[in-house]
């Protein structure tokens, strides 16, 4: 659209929109008109585009109109979301004076700045789900990088440090950021940014936010969080003098989030939720990487990056959206120490035997609302009056909850808990008894304060009540003593009330009354009673509205002096949740608790596949066995036996990996199993349910299988599927062969790592090559618990010279052309792969399938698949260059090959034989 005229800029409002916009110039600045939200110009066309709204103009029948397009104020927050998936940051500018009392243009100003990491609206953000803005200090090589991540919906405050690119790639891949706040040069810098987007690779780059130099200077930082949160020093929450980088990071995210919820007040005032900040270290944790968190659909699936079909989605049986959260952030960063695990599986497992107090916590813990986010409104001051109900409805609900809690002997995790939540009675009893049980959602709307609670307040309201009755009895009252059979009062904004009497009855006016207007016909008058009463009843209204909201913000004021408390609770509400959840989830789910040590081993029995099983019920999934050891097999015996009186003697036995019968030994177990089979068998879900099980586990809660016994795992590593990353110019292969880089270059004796079809990238030789390699690396050199499951038949043979690598299969039943795939998992390697019989069953057409049929009889009877008598050995032959390249569809006969089988050695002299070998060799080296 052409820019308007100049005189059409000049008006006294668009001066007033276009100074804020100069403030502003990367915001889309909505300016607060009556009952609209405006936008003009350029941020009007964006507004328009975005979400859909008409775009109309101002002075339209100008040459060069104003364009502007407009929200009702109360549906902004339906269009905030598409303006922030947009990647836009809006600029509210709202009316701070009545424009009915304004003289001249109403006084404006810029109230907040909406950004996708600053949201405190509930309506806006995903209810189970932390909504990180995450500050950066620099992004650069060899530079201790510090992070700093900032729920302001919820007031938690960590910072971390990465040594390097990978690290936080790690980090960041763990907290999704919703917007990043970098220092100006790194947002101004194309190769800072190209390692963010490395780092954050294959995400998408957040939205952007810079600020200055100033902000990221570390002593001035330190000075303004401590001015902050009200402390000395930043020793406390473990940032010491060495660590200006972190403190940094915090600084500057803090500064961001205050400057955008109150631009006036970019202190961080506004922020009196954040009280604290944690310092988060590398260790005591399970590390996973993006690769592995995107593989396992560890919180957001594959498909939509929605929750659906997640390993979260299946163990969710919260009843509280900070529970969820929690939830969230426990599989997403599980523990490493078993104590750490042990307080949390000693929870869940008083719960899981105790359903009358587990179904008595989830009933009140129904009745909670999202507690934390309601605490941030109100120290925002942006709650409402139901916000205060719900506040004090969770607190009832605190208050059951730990009367439960009493009443039992329960581990140490959740009487940890219990002092948290008890609730503060009075404050419970001052909201209750002060807001009606349902108040308005707009506090100037009026009518949250019960009657009785505020004398002056209920006779103001008894004015506005009364006042028909009054007027009608003050009506009789006045013309009994004017002597008529009636009286009329009246009401206009000019005169306001008024007794009107005809000209013809003027004899009969009290001298009490004083003539206010003269008509045609008759004569209006006023009384001192009237007067009174006008002054009382045309001020009530306002009146009424102004003491409650007073009554509403003193209330909020002692709720808000509450918040160190209410925030504890909040806290132990939503521990409870998490652990009450994964109690009903094993209850009645059939799952057991992990026996945990420090050894390296993996043991499961009968293991099933969260998801899967959530899916298709628990009766239609065929459960498996795993047995993997790193360690010697006096490592495993100790770590057994150190903790071998937390499970049965039945589930002892199981694990031991022996059987009953001592003329049937268990093979022993191995620290590497290759898995081989047809397609659609299930053995990418049989590796997947592994390495879910020891994150489970480690998070915290029991496993789906009969028993299991798990060695701490450091970090689990996944390479499963793959697609281009057109994006980053990466194919197929190439993101492969880095996702099976990272894994070589840091697992270690304690991880897991699970591989699906390495190597089928690339040509058959390629990929066989490096699948042979790989395989070798990890059980050689690294020698860590792995679960390789692949169609390269070859790699089976590494078991005949390496004790621990062990060959497992997936069972078929073959009856003629039939097959049914069994999804057991047994001992063995596989023969075929079934391709042509799933393609069948996918739908792929007769004559292509007859076809491939024909095609794969030729290459059985030419021995491209090789019989496991003719296979090469597991190392390859003294002085073999390469491999023999096979022809697919045809065998070419050697004529020089053809003469040596001719030959009859017994007739050939020792001279003959000399001429006939060079005469062989010429004829060979010519073809």
């Amino acid at each position: 659209m052409a820019k308007p005229a100049q005189s059409a800029l000049e008006t006294p409002m668009m001066r007033q929109y276009l100074e804020a916009k100069a403030v502003n110039p990367e915001c889309l600045l909505l300016m607060r008109m009556g009952d609209f939200y405006e936008a003009f110009l350029d941020d009007a066309e964006r507004l328009s585009r975005i979400c859909g709204l008409t775009l109309t103009a101002r002075n339209k029948d100008a040459e060069q109109p104003t364009a502007m397009a407009g929200v009702p104020h109360h549906c902004l927050h339906q269009h905030l979301p598409k303006l922030l998936a947009a990647g836009v940051r809006v600029a509210v500018m709202d009316q701070l004076e009545d424009p009915s009392q304004a003289k001249g243009l109403v006084r404006r100003g810029l109230t907040r700045v909406i950004s996708a990491g600053t949201l405190v609206d509930e309506d806006t953000l995903p209810g189970g789900a932390a909504n990180h803005l995450v500050a950066l200090t620099g992004v650069d090589d060899g530079v201790a990088i510090g992070i700093a991540a900032l729920d302001v919906s919820t007031g938690r405050f960590s910072v971390e440090e990465a040594n390097g690119p990978g690290q936080l790639a790690l980090v960041l891949a763990r907290l999704q950021p919703a917007e990043l706040v970098v220092p100006d040069e790194v947002r101004a810098t194309d190769a800072a940014l190209d390692r963010l987007r490395q780092a954050l690779a294959p995400a998408a780059l957040p939205p952007l936010a810079s600020l200055g130099a100033f902000a990221w200077k570390g002593a001035d930082a330190r000075r303004f969080l401590a001015l902050r949160l009200g402390v000395g020093s930043l020793d406390g929450f473990g940032i010491g003098p060495g660590d200006d980088h972190l403190a940094a990071a915090a600084g500057a995210a803090m500064r961001y989030a205050a400057g955008s919820l109150d631009p006036a007040a970019s202190d961080g005032n506004v922020l009196r939720h954040v009280r604290a900040i944690t310092r988060l270290h590398a260790g005591g944790h399970l590390v996973i990487d993006a690769a592995c968190r995107r593989n396992l659909d560890l919180l957001r699936n594959q498909r939509d990056g929605g929750r659906a079909g997640t390993l979260l989605a299946a163990v969710d049986r919260t009843r509280t959206a900070p529970g969820a959260r929690l939830l969230a952030e426990w599989l997403s960063r599980p523990l490493a120490d078993l104590a750490g695990i042990a307080r949390r599986h000693d929870a869940v497992a008083a719960l899981v035997g105790g359903d009358a107090l587990r179904a008595d916590l989830r009933e009140a813990l129904g009745q909670v609302y999202d507690l934390e986010r309601l605490l941030a409104r109100i120290a925002t001051g942006r709650c409402n009056a139901r916000d205060l109900v719900h506040l004090a409805g969770s607190l009832r609900a605190a208050a059951t909850c730990r009367a439960g809690l009493d009443r039992a002997s329960l581990p140490a995790l959740i009487t940890a808990l219990a002092g948290d939540l008890e609730a503060d009675a009075e404050l419970v009893e001052t909201v209750t008894g002060t807001l009606v049980d349902e108040p308005p959602l707009v506090v100037s709307d009026g009518g949250l304060i019960r009657d009785g609670v505020d004398a002056d307040l209920d006779a103001l309201r008894a004015i506005k009540r009364d006042a028909g009755e009054w007027l009608a009895a003050y009506e009789r009252r006045e013309a009994q003593a004017c002597g008529l059979a009636r009286l009329k009062v009246g009401y206009n904004k000019v005169f306001g009330y008024y007794i009107e009497i005809s000209k013809a009855h003027g004899e009969k006016v009290p001298t009490h009354f004083v003539r206010k207007q003269t008509l045609v016909n008759a004569e209006r008058y006023i009384t001192p009673e009237l007067k009174e009463y006008e002054d009382r009843a045309l001020g009530a209204e306002e009146r009424i509205r102004t003491q409650e909201l007073a009554m509403f913000t003193a209330l909020r004021a002692r709720c808000e002096q509450a918040l160190p408390a209410l925030q504890a609770c909040a806290g132990a509400l939503a521990t409870l949740d998490v652990v009450a959840g994964l109690a009903e989830v094993a209850r009645h789910s059939g799952w057991c608790r992990p026996l945990m040590d420090d050894s390296l081993t993996l043991v499961l029995v009968q293991c099933r596949h969260p998801v899967i099983e959530a899916a298709i019920g628990r009766a239609a999934f065929v459960a498996n066995d795993t047995d993997l050891d790193a360690g010697t097999v006096g490592d495993r015996d100790a770590g057994f036996r150190a903790q071998e009186s937390a499970v049965d003697a039945q589930a002892v036995g199981e694990l031991d990996g022996r059987a009953a019968d001592p003329e049937s030994p268990a093979p022993p177990p191995a620290k590497l199993a290759i898995i081989t089979g047809p397609n659609m068998a299930g053995k990418s879900t049989y590796i997947r349910q592994i390495a879910l099980a020891v994150i489970l586990a480690q998070a915290g809660s029991f496993v789906p299988a009969k028993s299991a016994r798990i060695g701490v795992v450091d970090r689990v590593f996944t390479r499963i599927g793959a697609g281009d990353e057109l994006a980053r110019n990466l194919s197929t292969f190439m993101v492969e062969m880095a996702e099976t880089a990272a894994i070589l270059n840091h697992a270690t004796r304690r991880s897991l790592v699970v591989l699906d079809e390495v190597g089928r990238g690339t040509s058959t030789f390629d990929g066989v090559s490096l699948a042979w390699a790989i395989t070798e690396h990890l059980h050689d050199r690294i020698g860590c618990r792995c679960l390789f499951a692949t169609h390269y038949h070859e790699l089976t043979d590494l078991a005949a010279d390496r004790a621990g690598i062990r060959n497992l299969t997936v069972a078929v039943a073959e009856q003629d052309d039939d097959v049914a795939f069994l999804h057991r998992i047994i001992p063995g390697a596989a023969t075929k792969s079934y391709g042509i019989h799933v393609a069948r069953l996918a739908g792929v057409p007769r004559p292509v399938i007859v076809r491939a049929k024909e095609v794969l009889s030729t290459l059985e009877q030419l021995n491209v698949s090789l019989t496991e008598r003719e296979r090469p050995a597991a190392r390859p032959a003294p002085g073999q260059i390469g491999p023999v390249q096979l022809t697919l569809f045809q065998a070419v006969t050697s004529a020089a090959v053809q003469r040596l089988k001719e030959l009859d050695l017994d007739e050939i002299s020792p001279k003959q034989a000399l001429a006939l070998l060079d005469d062989l060799q010429k004829q060979a080296r010519a073809e």
